[in-house]
């Protein structure tokens, strides 16, 4: 069959942009061409593999025959990329792919961090998902190098965490609010309030739950929102009182269309972590990451946030620490 000698890069792309997205209409936009282009590029493709690569009777899917040479095409992908890294190091360029996933919460802020990290090392890019909590522990699960921005890291898989920046959260509540204004509001306070909860499997909704035990606080009602903007959104209309991350709420803050209530023990205060598995190596580009977090994470975290929480003073940083790469 002497593939190597007929299939040509850009029918390899477009089959492991298929692969990708279930879609050509997706990995047109990808690829950034037309979607007759793509489908061109397959036709061509499994006309010299003498096979069907696609199925798209149902929905679109690859073959048997598709599995085979997509896994085998990423393969090359991964190679190619590799010998560029490989090439840039011997000029003395730290470059490479580096797969983030993010906890929700850190959606406010990592898209930030990772501006001013691409203007000190544009030869390293990233591909940035975001989960919850445990869709976090998942994709950790996987035993693939992937670096996670998250709160605590799992104990139950094997990992090396960093703390980079602390974490506070709040309550807060409309400045209508009837313990809006005022200071020392005692914990018990709460029990008369309608609480506004993330979903499980949320660090936000495991922090809410686990300051209310420490404080024996059962309000007489709470209701699963869901994001966090939903529940910014609902403290904002006064349908409650909701425990949020003050990266959440800054600019609301400042506008004056929320209020940070004084509830004692607040702001709870944890830390930011970039986390990736122990069990794997980590490439230049991933330390490159790491290291930039650990060293100026903290400062562009406080920047961003006396731009963002006028009236808002973070306190001392706390919570557990992670154990370093090096």
């Amino acid at each position: 069959m002497k593939l190597e000698n007929r299939v040509s890069m850009k029918q390899l792309r477009a089959l492991l942009a298929v692969a990708d997205t279930a879609s050509f209409t997706m990995a047109a936009r990808r690829l950034h061409i037309t979607q007759p282009a793509v489908s061109m590029q397959i036709r061509e493709l499994e006309t010299i593999v003498g096979e069907v690569l696609v199925d798209g009777r149902r929905e679109i899917r690859l073959t048997a025959a598709g599995e085979i040479l997509s896994r085998r095409a990423r393969e090359v992908m991964t190679a190619l990329e590799s010998a560029g890294v490989e090439l840039l190091a011997r000029r003395g360029v730290v470059a490479g792919t580096v797969e983030i996933v993010a906890v929700s919460t850190a959606e406010y802020f990592v898209p930030r961090l990772l501006a001013e990290f691409n203007t000190r090392y544009p030869d390293i890019t990233f591909r940035l998902s975001v989960e919850n909590r445990d869709g976090v522990h998942a994709r950790l699960s996987e035993q693939r190098l992937v670096v996670a921005i998250m709160g605590a890291p799992p104990r139950s898989i094997p990992v090396r965490a960093v703390p980079f920046a602390p974490h506070l959260l709040s309550f807060v509540a409309s400045p209508d609010h009837p313990l809006a204004g005022k200071t020392a509001v005692p914990p018990a306070s709460l029990t008369d309030e309608r609480l506004l909860l993330r979903e499980r499997g949320s660090g936000t909704r495991d922090h809410l739950e686990r300051y209310l035990k420490i404080h024996g606080v059962r309000p007489y009602r709470a209701d699963e929102l869901g994001s966090n903007e939903t529940l910014k959104q609902a403290a904002m209309a006064g349908l409650g009182v909701a425990l949020l991350s003050h990266h959440v709420f800054g600019m609301e803050l400042a506008a004056g269309r929320l209020s940070r209530l004084d509830v004692s023990g607040t702001p709870v205060v944890r830390q930011w972590n970039i986390v990736v598995r122990s069990d794997l190596s980590v490439t230049p580009a991933v330390q490159t990451l790491f290291d930039f977090l650990r060293g100026t994470g903290e400062e562009l975290m406080r920047g961003m946030m006396e731009a963002g929480l006028a009236g808002a003073r973070p306190e001392a940083p706390g919570g557990a620490v992670g154990q370093n790469l090096d």
